[in-house]
């Protein structure tokens, strides 16, 4: 019998011993919207589609489709081996050095202009990782985060690597995305309400007085010249030690 998105719902809950109160609080969602999804009366919209990505630790290829792990697989630093590289320095076998910036972070205006130009700064990872995600490490570049718009996907500070050859717009996909001065990361979804070509971002953050919808016309990304940089494809966890 072929699972539906509510069987998927229900077995990443159980998995994660997540109740349909966690799910609410965690979407934002009300009790009978989310009840809708756990007993297959409707499905997740894409107003809501990123929050409970989010909440399930799931990518929403699968949560809809059944397409790919349940389970995210982005890099983390409990799979990544990171080390210190230098200009001049041999790339050990097996792995790639993708550009690192200090200084560069989305949803913090003008600093993703800098990534045209190789940093001094690298991380090495492991070439099967990169190969297994479908990315171009010589296009890889790896940012932060700023601010709490993505949360709790991706937290403030928190480095993240995109890959600037993949602009092409996929329902329910991170990307970063350049708004004037305003460089930004959302869920984007195509939005052709107002022509073919449009998008709406989408933030992780269900407060949704704070963090907004925002859409985007064909002649709107036009006349602003709105800019895609690239797509997410990895965070790096890390947690701050208590003593």
């Amino acid at each position: 019998m072929q699972q539906t998105v509510s069987d998927r719902i229900r077995m990443r809950m159980l998995e994660l011993n997540i109740t349909q109160a966690d799910l609410m609080r965690l979407t934002g969602a009300a009790r009978g919207t989310v009840s809708g999804w756990f007993n297959g009366m409707n499905s997740p919209s894409a107003k809501h589609i990123g929050a409970v990505c989010a909440a399930l630790k799931t990518t929403p290829q699968w949560l809809l489709d059944g397409i790919g792990p349940s389970e995210t697989s982005n890099g983390s630093m409990t799979n990544i081996e990171i080390d210190v590289y230098s200009p001049g320095d041999p790339i050990p076998e097996g792995y790639v050095a993708i550009d690192y910036y200090d200084d560069v972070y989305v949803s913090a205006g003008n600093g993703y202009l800098n990534i045209d130009y190789p940093s001094t700064k690298k991380m090495l990872l492991e070439t099967a990782l990169v190969r297994q995600c479908n990315v171009h490490s010589d296009e890889a570049k790896i940012i932060h985060v700023r601010g709490e718009s993505m949360q709790p996907v991706l937290w403030d500070g928190q480095p993240i690597s995109i890959d600037t050859s993949a602009k092409k717009i996929f329902d329910g996909e991170i990307y970063a995305f350049q708004v004037t001065d305003d460089t930004k990361i959302k869920y984007l979804f195509k939005w052709n309400e107002q022509g073919i070509g449009g998008f709406k971002a989408v933030s992780a953050n269900p407060d949704k007085n704070r963090y907004p919808d925002e859409y985007y016309s064909p002649d709107r990304i036009e006349c602003e010249n709105i800019q895609i940089i690239g797509q997410y494809w990895m965070k790096i966890d890390t947690r701050r030690i208590r003593r």
